[in-house]
């Protein structure tokens, strides 16, 4: 299995935007609980909120690390592509489709709705990296990914696929 071409695509930056949501809200939970906490007498009360409230911010926590540190990785060989998402260090092929069963390959303002299943692999808005929908059919349906990559990647699958 050659592969003719690899890119990986991982979000190195986080906005200044999504950083200063992300503060505000903790900020604004921990005020929110302490101003809550304060009003109860009873101690075993306040316990349960203290626990219940920690783990809504521990799973809050874990759900914005798992958005921050996801990584894709695509491969094109000579007959597949395949796209793996990787999380710390957690890796998972999320799809592989044969070159033969891809039907386009389009920007993504191009794009029209798919009745098929629809899957993103895309991360933020990055310099130099695109995004595109391909359409390919599995099992009698057209479905639908939105991959992001460079126009050098996008060139070497266009050709693979002969579109």
């Amino acid at each position: 299995m050659a592969v003719k071409a690899r890119e990986t695509l991982e979000s190195k930056q986080i906005s200044i935007t999504t950083l200063g949501i992300l503060m505000v809200v903790v900020v604004g939970y921990t005020l929110l609980y302490n101003q809550f906490a304060n009003t109860l007498e009873d101690y075993r009360l306040k316990t349960i909120v203290g626990v219940i409230s920690l783990v809504i911010m521990m799973g809050g926590f874990l759900i914005s690390l798992r958005y921050i540190t996801t990584v894709y990785e695509m491969v094109i060989t000579h007959d597949r592509l395949i796209i793996d998402r990787k999380i710390f260090f957690w890796k998972k092929t999320v799809l592989e489709v044969k070159l033969d069963q891809i039907k386009k390959i389009i920007p993504i303002e191009e794009a029209k709705k798919v009745e098929g299943q629809m899957r993103n692999y895309t991360l933020t808005n990055m310099d130099g990296k695109r995004k595109y929908m391909i359409q390919y059919e599995e099992q009698g349906k057209i479905c639908s990914a939105k991959i992001q990559c460079s126009g050098k990647f996008h060139e070497i699958l266009k050709k693979q696929v002969k579109i």
